[in-house]
Formats: C-alpha cells, structure tokens, sequence
C-alpha cells in the first residue's frame, strides 16, 4: 500500500503541497525575494488559499485544513527565519 492509497488524494495531495511549497518559499528566502515576516506569512496564506481553490469542500472543513496549513508551514519556516535573519515591523503607538 501506498502512501496516497493510505491517506486518501486530498491528503496526500496537501502534504505534497506542504512539503514542496516549504522548499520553494525557503529557496526565495534565500535569495531574499522575501524579507519581512510579515510579507512571508501573506504570501503563505495566499498560496494556501489558491491551493484549495480547485477543492470543493465545505466551509468548516476548509477553514480547519487552511488553519493547520498555515501553522505547519510556519512551524517548520520558524528557524529558516531566524537562519536568514529576516526582518521583522515593530509597531509603536
């Protein structure tokens, strides 16, 4: 049995999107494409929304699938970040 087999399409399908997506926004870290926090967490939350856009799912479900995305791609860019030394907006008031 396969890993697809086990999981089902649409999960395999997100860790495939997960895993490569990690690597793509690493390498434009890298070569400082992206450089503010801010601007890589925007960018993360864009590219998940278009990823489900092919997805018809209902809306609960989705809004959990894109919640645990998002955190799981931040986790694991967490020391790349600080690896890159990326900028961070401090706002003051």
């Amino acid at each position: 049995m396969k890993i697809d087999e086990y999981c089902g399409k649409l999960d395999y399908s997100i860790l495939q999107f997960i895993f490569s997506f990690i690597d793509h926004t690493r390498e434009k870290i890298e070569k400082k494409e992206l450089f503010y926090k801010e601007q890589i967490a925007r960018y993360v939350q864009r590219q998940i929304d278009f990823f489900f856009k092919e997805y018809n799912i209902k809306t609960a479900l989705l809004q959990s699938y894109k919640y645990e995305i998002y955190n799981t791609i931040m986790f694991k860019l967490k020391n790349i970040l600080k690896e890159n030394h990326v900028l961070l907006c401090v706002y003051s008031r």
